[in-house]
């Protein structure tokens, strides 16, 4: 696909702060930087920022940044509705880029075209981050035995996902299977959902360039400089950062509506251990790309539309109801967001204490028992935090457009954009002794975010837990008793991801890691599934 958001208004408004482009009417098209802008809306006398209307001019190039210019102006304005309009914006843009369909490596002219998603040619991070801790294969080539135990005729499979398990050294955050720092998410199903992250060339070549793709390399890395810096790209030279992905894939049963989905076909591990081929549906998806403005990155997430709520469809003269794939709104008392297999084991029983009715019993958890109507396992998932208004519109307008192009992102929604306002405001003081509410929480990883709290349902399940320990939100949890309301943030949690800068070794010879903290990982816990290398195997 080809897709530009550059919003009509911006090119009105650079003329306006004085910046060198002639334009003759906003309502002509004018080019800039080789793209062509269409300006069909009316703008005040005063130039003054207007938001901008569906549909948007799309471009197969993904957007580097929100034009530096445009974020100075409304920023020094305090116009921070207008900017997060402009930021959800080029979420849109990304999201349209990233899937645009090639053929041969060429962009097809249209969005709707046949053709493999761009991202398909992206590195997975289980080829990058190798279990056996060698050296990834270059950009470009077939996959290669990582010491998965995966072999052909799967690994040749290049048209099909692979998703297996891929532990980490010293701690959990996120693999296939796992969502970071929790467990397993249900569908209404029974099934597990499963994830996959993949990188860009740029953030290919950063970790390729400096070995960080082994904690061994990452350790010597760190002998000379304490944080990784992925590149963050040039605006002007139209030049993309660092840009990591992320998919939640709902595997598809007969009785889901399957044209409603982007869909694939992947190898996930079965119950004896072995993969099996599945159809698989994308239920969520994370952007996050370093920009020339965001040091802390950009973060752009997106959720299937039947994932928490009921939607009406009309089918062969029939009025039909479609069942939320992550909820039961038929079950008002389900439990909701309840981990069930991190850190613990649980079992059904089929009539509680007194006839009370069926239930799961959770070993980790301080509750007992947990209600359930039968014995599939089935996570009752809610979002704590309602999509803005403003990205409801925006919403509202993408898929209005991408209907009338029958294409099936209209059955997707951006949930928010998290951006730093100011990319040097360093992150709030995190230990017991100067911690402060609310910037511990609100600014944890520095920039001054534009939002606290915002996560996606397929993929941060269990933050969402509402009122809780303020410290559950602070970088190194220093004690607090202060009870405040929150998730979690894109940002926030990412800044917490390190880069591992020692290793020691036990009276019984037992290895161990030690990371450089916070902000040292450049916001990547991709690092942090590194593996070490023994020398004595090269």
């Amino acid at each position: 696909m080809k897709i530009t958001f550059k919003p009509y208004a911006y090119s009105c408004l650079i003329a306006a702060i004085g910046l060198s482009l002639t334009l003759t009417s906003c309502k002509e098209e004018i080019t800039n930087n080789n793209d062509i802008v269409d300006t069909n809306i009316d703008i005040t006398e005063n130039n003054g920022y207007v938001p901008i209307t569906a549909p948007i001019k799309l471009t197969s190039k993904i957007p580097v940044d929100v034009d530096p210019a445009i974020q100075k102006k409304l920023i020094k304005d305090a116009a921070y509705y207008e900017l997060n309009e402009a930021f959800n914006e080029y979420s849109w843009q990304a999201l349209v880029a990233i899937n645009w369909p090639k053929q041969n490596g060429k962009a097809m002219p249209n969005f709707t075209d046949k053709g493999d998603a761009t991202w398909l040619g992206w590195k997975e991070a289980f080829q990058v981050y190798r279990s056996d801790a060698k050296k990834p294969a270059p950009w470009g080539s077939p996959r290669t035995d990582t010491g998965l135990g995966i072999t052909n005729p799967v690994l040749a499979d290049k048209d099909k996902r692979i998703i297996s398990r891929t532990n980490t050294p010293t701690k959990n955050i996120a693999d296939e299977t796992d969502q970071a720092f929790a467990g397993k998410l249900f569908d209404q199903n029974g099934n597990v959902v499963v994830y996959e992250v993949l990188m860009n060339k740029k953030e290919f070549d950063y970790v390729l360039d400096n070995k960080l793709y082994n904690i061994n390399g990452q350790i010597e890395f760190s002998k000379n400089k304490n944080i990784a810096n992925f590149p963050k790209g040039n605006y002007a030279k139209n030049d993309l950062g660092a840009i990591e992905i992320k998919f939640a894939w709902k595997i598809l049963e007969d009785t889901d509506y399957k044209d409603r989905y982007f869909t694939d076909e992947g190898y996930i591990i079965g119950k004896d251990g072995s993969l099996e081929l599945k159809q698989l549906g994308m239920i969520g998806m994370h952007i996050s790309q370093k920009t020339p403005m965001g040091k802390q990155w950009v973060w752009s997430t997106f959720e299937h539309v039947d994932n928490l709520r009921q939607n009406v469809i009309e089918k062969e003269g029939k009025t039909i109801v479609i069942h939320p794939t992550l909820r039961d709104p038929d079950c008002e008392i389900c439990p909701e967001n309840v981990d069930v297999t991190n850190n613990s084991t649980y079992a059904y029983n089929p009539s509680g204490p007194n006839n009370h009715g069926n239930f799961w019993t959770i070993s980790s958890s301080n509750t007992d028992l947990f209600y359930a109507k039968d014995s599939i396992m089935r996570t009752q998932a809610k979002r704590m935090v309602d999509i803005p208004v403003r990205v409801q519109q925006l919403n509202s307008k993408m898929q209005a457009y991408f209907k009338k192009q029958k294409s099936v992102w209209q059955y997707y929604e951006l949930i928010d954009t998290q951006y730093p306002r100011d990319q040097n405001v360093g992150p709030a003081p995190n230990k017991e002794s100067n911690y402060h509410l609310p910037k511990s929480v609100t600014n944890k990883p520095g920039g001054d975010p534009n939002l606290a709290l915002l996560t996606n349902m397929t993929m941060e399940t269990f933050f969402q837990k509402g009122n809780q320990p303020a410290s559950d939100l602070m970088e190194a949890n220093p004690p607090s008793n202060y009870t405040i309301s929150g998730t979690e943030s894109c940002m926030g949690c990412h800044s917490s991801a390190g880069l591992y800068n020692s290793t020691s070794l036990d009276i019984y010879g037992k290895r161990s890691f030690n990371s450089a903290g916070q902000l040292s990982g450049d916001f990547s816990w991709l690092l942090g599934r590194a593996q070490w290398l023994d020398e004595s195997t090269k």
